[in-house]
């Protein structure tokens, strides 16, 4: 035999793209390489195969797993092209509702989007959304069957964005303020000088506003009327 030598082209950090990218790829390389095994042992699982309860579980941990991959591809979009950012947010805001969601519920959603988001926002964007989204499923629709969630993105003309995730359900037990999801998508915001608010009447509605990219200079206003909402407007249910 022959040898054969394998040359790998330079990283993208080399071709002036971000570390942080690499380190997303990483972790989403590992993540899949564990839900592929995952999947590989729910395959092989044949006691469970037996009786209806456990095919009807194998079943949904495996609709779990394709729609975690499914959200991870729509957030990053790293191993293939990017989708257009109205597909991407329906699929993002489908896997999550999929994943999130009890077997027996019956979510309603509706995703539009009005105008064009700007490229520098839009991974942000979609980071935010699968946050509230996650929440509104996670506490909005706890221990409902029927529900309804909305999610509508509007970009001005002169780049303002602003991201809106509306639910039905019973709302947040306690403060939401503590909630990690929203920490996260708080610190997402301040990224852009942009801020995020929660406010529940007869619905819940979770906001993310953007100034345009070119608009974002100096920290965030954190002053009376951005960010959270205040601990009134908060309570939920």
């Amino acid at each position: 035999m022959t040898g054969r030598e394998t040359r790998i082209e330079p990283g993208l950090t080399e071709r002036g793209r971000g570390a942080s990218e690499c380190d997303f790829r990483q972790l989403r390389h590992h993540t899949r390489n564990l839900l592929q095994r995952i999947l590989l042992q729910i395959e092989h699982a044949q006691d469970l195969k037996v009786t209806l309860c456990g095919r009807r579980l194998l079943a949904d941990l495996q609709r779990r797993i394709a729609s975690s991959a499914q959200i991870s591809e729509a957030l990053f979009g790293i191993t293939l092209a990017p989708a257009s950012m109205s597909e991407r947010l329906r699929v993002l805001s489908e896997g999550t509702v999929l994943m999130m969601a009890d077997g027996t519920q019956q979510i309603r959603l509706d995703v539009s989007v009005a105008g064009d988001c700007p490229e520098p926002l839009q991974q942000l964007v979609l980071r935010v959304a699968h946050e509230f989204i996650a929440n509104a499923v996670k506490h909005g629709m706890h221990a409902r069957i029927l529900g309804m969630i909305a999610v509508q993105l509007a970009s001005g003309p002169d780049g303002d964005t602003k991201l809106v995730v509306t639910d039905d359900g019973w709302g947040f037990h306690g403060n939401p303020g503590a909630g990690d999801g929203l920490k996260i998508a708080d610190d997402l915001a301040a990224t852009r000088n942009g801020t995020i608010s929660l406010l529940r009447t007869h619905v819940t509605v979770a906001e993310l506003r953007l100034p345009p990219p070119r608009a974002q200079h100096g920290p965030p206003d954190r002053g009376t009327g951005s960010g959270f909402a205040t601990a009134k407007e908060q309570a939920r249910g």
